[in-house]
């Protein structure tokens, strides 16, 4: 079985490097033109998940805001924030929360996010790494398990942008002149990148918040959990840095929904995603019950920095 294991590490990392020579070449930092009328009360940092470097295109979220996202959110986190305005401006009299917030996607240049796109969950059994691979090898072919690419396949990316993440946002802060508070914002991979990052910010007096979707770093029994409260945690989750350890402030949220394998890697979700591919790529582009208090989190955030 190893043996089998080993050679789809080897298979996994040609793979990466495939998709990696097929992302475009790095975009430069986009920033807006600010001068100090114009910096915007809170910069939400963006990590988009695996595979998402096709959807990339300036986003205006408030027709009040006097700039556009640098485009490189992806189609998650681009829902999750349409969602956020959406929802405030139903709850507060039709007024923006957007229009003093400027998107900071991280480009190929700080984040690769390579991994070929899947329309399938990735599940696993947490159990211990050798109950792990003896689930893969029986159920998660040919699906890529989140626990055998974080170990290979995520790691050229995941480890570019842990040093990249703090690249742009000091980059971005030279090139506008302006010292925002910043929201961190990942999806699946993206999470894994930004998680270590809060208690830096939270340091420098600049952190308003943080949300992350489909993270690996799940923690059984993390509090800030919103959906899939019960969940046994990620595949990542019993490591040292993992959704309760990176911690940075109480204003976060950890966003699992039912049957989403790469945060909840229980027996129960990999054998109910089996037939009808989970729910991992389904954060804000299905409605969901938690979708509303998630937005309306993220809204309070942004009016308690502005």
């Amino acid at each position: 079985m190893f043996k089998h294991i080993s050679a789809k590490f080897g298979s996994l990392a040609a793979s990466a490097a495939a998709a990696l020579a097929l992302i475009a070449a790095p975009a430069t930092l986009n920033v807006p033109e600010a001068k100090a009328d114009v910096c915007p009360a809170v910069v939400v940092v963006a990590a988009r998940g695996s595979g998402q470097n096709s959807q990339i295109y300036p986003t205006w979220y408030s027709a009040g805001a006097p700039y556009a996202s640098n485009g490189w959110e992806g189609e998650t986190i681009r829902a999750m924030l349409r969602t956020v305005e959406s929802r405030y401006q139903a709850t507060h009299g039709g007024a923006s929360v957007m229009n003093s917030v400027y998107v900071l996607g991280l480009t190929p240049q700080d984040y690769p996010a390579t991994y070929p796109a899947y329309t399938v969950p990735d599940v696993g059994l947490p159990q211990g790494i050798g109950d792990v691979i003896a689930i893969l090898a029986q159920y998660a072919s040919p699906v890529l398990n989140t626990a055998i690419s974080a170990a290979n396949q995520f790691n050229y990316s995941v480890q570019t942008g842990r040093k990249g993440v703090m690249n742009a946002i000091n980059g971005y802060e030279r090139a506008s002149g302006c010292r925002p508070k910043y929201i961190l914002t990942g999806f699946s991979q993206g999470a894994m990148v930004l998680a270590e990052h809060e208690k830096e910010l939270a340091a420098r007096g600049q952190l308003a918040g943080a949300v992350y979707m489909g993270n690996p770093m799940t923690r059984k029994g993390d509090p800030t959990t919103v959906g899939n409260t019960a969940t046994e945690g990620g595949p990542l989750g019993w490591t040292p840095l993992n959704t309760v350890t990176a911690a940075g402030t109480p204003n976060r949220i950890n966003y699992c929904l039912p049957q989403d394998g790469v945060c909840d890697t229980s027996v129960g979700t990999l054998m109910a995603s089996r037939g009808n591919g989970g729910n991992h790529g389904r954060y804000f582009q299905w409605w969901s019950q938690w979708d509303n208090q998630v937005a309306d989190a993220v809204g309070r955030w942004i009016d308690q920095a502005r």
